[in-house]
């Protein structure tokens, strides 16, 4: 019965303290999006919904659009989209941190690599 106590008062303090649970970022918004190609950079733009951790949107590359799906927990933050032309597509998946109204990463598009990405929100 004591150990019961005990854990359940360790439980307890974490929930005060704050670190069992970290809370989720709000990244809705349209945001500019900086990727450092392996030869030159490439500007896109995001404009993200956000319902609760589900990210959902519009991708904007620099010829081609896609929708965006993702997930945002505590401060990390992941998303897809696919921008695809008549005969071919590149899925880009996105992972990175999130600060304030800046975020970046590592963005995984296949074939052709990886690259850094960084974003900052839009101004309104």
């Amino acid at each position: 019965m004591r150990k019961l106590f005990v854990v359940s008062l360790i439980i307890l303090a974490m929930c005060f303290s704050g670190a069992a649970i970290a809370q989720d970022q709000n990244v809705a918004g349209k945001w500019n999006i900086t990727i450092n190609f392996v030869r030159g950079t490439g500007n896109h733009t995001a404009v993200i919904t956000q319902d609760g951790n589900e990210l959902a949107g519009a991708y904007k590359g620099a010829a081609l659009e896609g929708k965006l799906r993702g997930r945002v927990e505590g401060k990390k933050v992941t998303f897809s989209t696919s921008l695809r032309n008549q005969t071919a597509s590149s899925r880009f998946s996105f992972t990175g941190t999130i600060e304030g109204d800046s975020m970046k990463g590592t963005v995984n598009m296949g074939e052709y690599w990886s690259a850094e990405w960084t974003a900052k929100r839009a101004k309104k």
